[in-house]
């Protein structure tokens, strides 16, 4: 692969691992029983190895030669490379190193170096497996092999962990007396429904910081940005887990070093193996940058697109989507079908309260009985979904897959399959319904199976899973003489089953609801094509979140639900009302009278979206965050997004102010998507103006754009003059 190379080596008689990707090396190697990393790289450089040598350390003195700092030392710091535990031992030490090889990775276009380890002690095996695309990030996660005759609780893993810097020397530097801390931690801060995207930074002392989720939808990514203040440099990781999660950072003051470790959290054992099998860990991805905020997270993205996100089906890449819950029965489903053609909607999505054999007002209670109602236009859902078709639209299909209703024939069916702990539903929701025991084969068997035969059945071009459940302890399952968690096996089921409906069906495109934000995690991701920013999309929070979840997300990959909030209008004007959807997927887009202004918006923001912001959209475009770590709830008085084609032909930026009534005061937008050699047509979409300009203005003196109250907005749109 170009930009990728792994050697496996002998470091003074230690075995060792070295990964190139792109501008990432990373080294690790075996020492006194121990897989311990020895340095990361953002500049492909190749560390000296005496510097990290297994003989006695020198000491080191300003200004002369000589080793560069004290090595590392793994008995009284945890440098191990990843953590495990089973069976209440530790597995931090007694390894062996088995072999070292090479193969395809899972993921098309990517490279698998894979160490195999075996504990002296117990009877475990163990696959350290590092994936490699050519971007600077890479991909690690663990395959855990029971190789005795008895079952095994493991209790503890972190597929990744240990040394990030060790900064003993560049801590000495000349600008240390102006920095506060060393090292700080940027993460999304809430666990809140409608504060997802909100980003926060967090100063690393010399005491551990630990980030822990336990309310069973994290509706905060695992995703880290660490930043050494000193030096500037950063390190980006995410963890792909979609349940309970936690975090760990810690400064080693003396030692000047900080280590990391993160993992899947809940209920232990996480997960029983038998034995001769094998468990798969979570990945964790990262990479160190030495960028600027814009082109590390470009890099970050660049990421996700090659080998995270799946690429959408070609007749998919960007779509409007409008949409109804099934609220009563008859015909009024099919003129809101018509109506939805009119407004210019690619995708009818027939959201929840379309299944189970009894119509109910309430969509929660038939959760489970996945067939078409008789009560639905022509007595089935197919014949719904035929006249989506000849309206020349996609057909959509809301599911809660996970869970049944109160009322539903699934429940009195198979009462057996309702999640439990101690006896008692483990499950909380805000309505009626119970959530799937997935470790129980059979419960996991029908939500597979029906699935797929809801996507054959009714001709589904796009499934929308949503999961408005919480498991903030979650269940437990008798199995081995141990109180087994189901969490780990829960969400088994469900990635094998979208890497399932991705392989037989890739002409579907997948929607990860959870709620509205929740579970936008790298786990889901890698399954689907995009999800949800928030239900909560009125000013400021829906361009607020935006803003927060791209940093993480690519702008391609997360949907808003314009007007999901029924004041949305009432927060904003008019036009910023409809601007937030130029920077997401839109959806929810709804009918408007004619002959009204509210008509004659919709069909102008209409035409934007399909003949100028698709364009950029749909073409992995570069996101420039102007004010990139204003998060959700905190004080800000302007939040500014600007996406660009990578070759910088056209792009667009939202100014929105979000305080300060009154205050004429301009905000200078500089475009930094523009090239400086070229010119190009700029248009201010307040007043409808445009002028040509050169490139070389517009990124160095930028436009200033007046606004004077809260709750209005500027679209600036460039274009390459001809």
């Amino acid at each position: 692969m170009k930009n990728v190379e792994v050697k496996f080596y002998q470091s003074e008689n230690r075995p060792a691992a070295r990964y190139f990707s792109d501008t990432t090396v990373y080294e690790e190697c075996l020492q006194d029983g121990r897989l311990i990393g020895l340095y990361w790289s953002s500049g492909s450089n190749v560390q000296r190895t005496e510097w990290f040598s297994n003989s006695k350390p020198g000491k080191f003195v300003s200004g002369q030669a000589g080793p560069a700092y004290k090595k590392p030392n793994p008995m009284r710091l945890p440098l191990n490379t990843f953590e495990l535990e089973i069976d209440g031992q530790g597995f931090h030490n007694q390894w062996e190193w088995v072999s070292a090889s090479t193969r395809a990775g899972a993921v098309a276009g990517t490279e698998e170096a894979v160490v195999t380890l075996r504990h002296k002690v117990r009877p475990v095996e163990l696959n350290v497996v590092t994936r490699l695309d050519g971007t600077p990030v890479i991909a690690r996660y663990l395959e855990i092999t029971n190789s005795g005759e008895t079952p095994a609780a493991l209790s503890h893993v972190a597929p990744i962990s240990g040394l990030l810097w060790h900064n003993e020397y560049r801590l000495d530097l000349p600008n240390q007396k102006s920095i506060k801390h060393h090292y700080t931690l940027g993460y999304y801060k809430t666990e809140r429904w409608g504060d997802e995207g909100d980003f926060t930074w967090q100063p690393i002392t010399n005491e551990i910081f630990r980030v822990e989720r336990n309310n069973g939808c994290p509706y905060g990514a695992p995703f880290y940005i660490v930043r050494n203040e000193v030096t500037g440099e950063q390190f980006y990781i995410a963890l792909a887990w979609s349940g309970n999660f936690y975090a760990e950072f810690e400064f080693h003051k003396l030692d000047k070093i900080l280590t990391f470790s993160m993992g899947p959290a809940g209920n232990k054992p996480l997960r029983m193996i038998a034995p001769g099998e094998t468990v798969t860990s979570p990945e964790v991805h990262i990479a160190p940058l030495y960028n600027s905020a814009v082109d590390a997270i470009a890099r970050w993205h660049a990421h996700l697109r090659t080998s995270v996100i799946p690429r959408r089906p070609s007749d998919k890449k960007m779509y409007i989507v409008s949409g109804a819950t099934v609220e009563k029965p008859g015909d009024w489903l099919l003129r809101r079908i018509d109506k939805a053609v009119e407004t210019g909607a690619e995708v009818f999505m027939v959201d929840a309260g379309w299944y189970g054999a009894v119509h109910d007002e309430h969509w929660h209670h038939y959760r489970g009985d996945w067939y078409g109602g008789p009560f639905l236009p022509g007595g089935n859902l197919r014949y719904v979904s035929d006249y989506v078709h000849e309206k020349g639209m996609l057909f959509g299909l809301w599911v809660e897959s996970e869970t049944m209703g109160d009322l539903s024939q699934l429940l009195k069916d198979h009462p057996d399959w309702v999640l439990n702990s101690d006896g008692k539903t483990a499950s909380m929701f805000g309505g009626e319904g119970e959530l799937l025991d997935l470790s129980n084969p059979e419960a996991a068997k029908y939500v597979e199976e029906s699935l797929i035969n809801c996507i054959k059945e009714y001709n589904v071009d796009v499934i929308k899973l949503d999961y408005n459940m919480r498991l903030p302890e979650g269940g437990q399952n008798l199995r081995d003489g141990f109180a087994e968690g189901c969490e780990w096996r829960h969400f088994e089921v469900i990635y094998k089953t979208f890497d399932r409906v991705l392989k037989e069906h890739p002409n579907v495109a997948l929607e990860n609801c959870a709620g509205g934000g929740g579970r936008n995690d790298l786990g889901m991701m890698s399954r689907f094509h995009y999800c949800c920013e928030s239900d909560w999309s009125l000013l400021p929070y829906g361009i607020r979140a935006i803003n927060g979840l791209t940093l993480f997300l690519p702008p391609e990959a997360v949907a808003q639900y314009h007007e999901h909030t029924p004041d949305t209008h009432q927060t904003s004007d008019l036009d910023t009302h409809f601007r937030g959807t130029l920077f997401a997927l839109p959806i929810g887009v709804k009918h408007a009278e004619q002959n009204t202004v509210y008509y004659e918006k919709t069909n102008k923001y209409i035409g934007l979206l399909k003949g100028f912001c698709r364009t950029v959209m749909a073409d992995s475009p570069v996101a420039y965050h102007h004010t990139p770590y204003i998060g959700v709830t905190g004080p800000a008085d302007w939040c500014v997004l600007e996406y660009g084609k990578p070759d910088r032909t056209r792009g667009y930026a939202g100014v929105f102010k979000l305080d300060g009534n009154g205050d004429d005061k301009p905000y200078i937008l500089r475009l930094r998507g523009a090239d400086p050699d070229k010119s190009y047509r700029v248009t201010l979409d307040n007043q409808n103006l445009s002028y040509t300009e050169s490139g070389r203005k517009l990124m160095n003196e930028g436009i200033a754009v007046f606004l004077e109250n809260t709750g209005t907005s500027e679209l600036v749109l460039y274009d390459l003059a001809e």
